[in-house]
């Protein structure tokens, strides 16, 4: 009679039902690898995702003499820069300080594009002499020879294809010294930020900022958040 293994090394028996379940948790490991290669796949091959619908976008400058003109993105609350020459200068308080230019009517509404309130510029009578329906601010700073100012603004016409020029000039003596022009067009009525840039020439001369609209028609031009600074 053949010596019995020890007891501790006799193989236990097989059972059927343990070695199916066996078999499908196998099946089960090798399906969710397959399934994780595939989505690697996939999503390696969809490539970089596409920006989001309300990203600011640019457009190409209408002028010379400024930063390229920008679009505010849809819900976006712009903030004033620091350093900014002007005060009030996002009409939140009042006009105080801004003069109207060609018979312009200036007026504080809703709607800005930087807090609540945005001046409208609405046409009315033309005044003598080549200048549009706008808006100047006078004394922004005193000069400094050599040094280069710029000046940005948000603007909106009601009406599409109308035109912004912008003016940066000194003034001495009681006339314009030195002056940069920009103009821009506006293809539609969102909001758009514009920019002139001046080197300053005359030593304490003032500078005078002008703000004008072409046309209009029977539209207005809104202007929100104007800022000066020193490059």
């Amino acid at each position: 009679m053949a010596a019995r293994p020890p007891r501790h090394l006799a193989e236990p028996p097989l059972r059927l039902g343990r070695l199916r379940a066996q078999k499908l948790f196998v099946a089960a490991l090798l399906s969710i690898a397959l399934v994780t290669v595939v989505i690697a796949l996939v999503t390696r091959d969809q490539g970089p995702a596409s920006p989001p619908p309300n990203a600011p976008a640019t457009t190409a400058p209408g002028g010379r003499g400024g930063a390229t003109p920008t679009t505010a993105a849809a819900g976006a609350e712009l903030r004033p820069t620091p350093g900014n020459l002007l005060e009030g200068a996002d009409f939140e308080r009042d006009l105080a300080g801004w003069a109207p230019l060609g018979g312009a009517r200036l007026q504080r509404v809703e709607g800005g594009t930087s807090g609540r309130w945005a001046v409208a510029v609405t046409p009315g009578e033309a005044a003598p002499g080549p200048t549009g329906p706008g808006l100047v601010k006078r004394g922004v700073a005193s000069a400094k020879a050599g040094t280069t100012y710029e000046a940005s603004v948000w603007v909106r016409s009601t009406v599409p294809d109308a035109q912004v020029v912008l003016a940066l000039h000194e003034e001495a003596g009681g006339r314009v010294a030195s002056s940069d022009t920009a103009a821009y067009g506006l293809p539609d009525d969102g909001w758009r930020q514009l920019a002139v840039e001046h080197r300053a020439r005359v030593a304490g001369s003032s500078l005078v900022l002008e703000i004008t609209g072409l046309d209009l028609g029977d539209g207005r031009l809104l202007v929100d958040l104007v800022d000066v600074q020193v490059e």
